[in-house]
């Protein structure tokens, strides 16, 4: 049995959305990191509402080549 079907069967696997490994990042820096997806999409928002631009969500790993604010 492959361990993807494994993690199926045993019902243990996580979504990669699910763990806090994203970052939001704009135009001029690295808004926030360690994030869920669900969290990073609601700063997001929040951000995109108060103004900032140039706004997307990546991983911890590409945000760590943004500077930070």
């Amino acid at each position: 049995m492959s361990e993807a079907t494994e993690k199926k069967t045993t019902g243990t696997s996580q979504s990669e959305l699910d763990l806090p490994q994203w970052s939001v990042v704009s135009f001029d820096k690295c808004e926030a990191s360690g994030l869920t997806y669900d969290a990073a999409s609601k700063l997001m928002s929040e951000k995109d509402t108060a103004g900032v631009y140039g706004l997307c969500i990546v991983t911890d790993d590409a945000a760590a080549t943004v500077k930070r604010g």
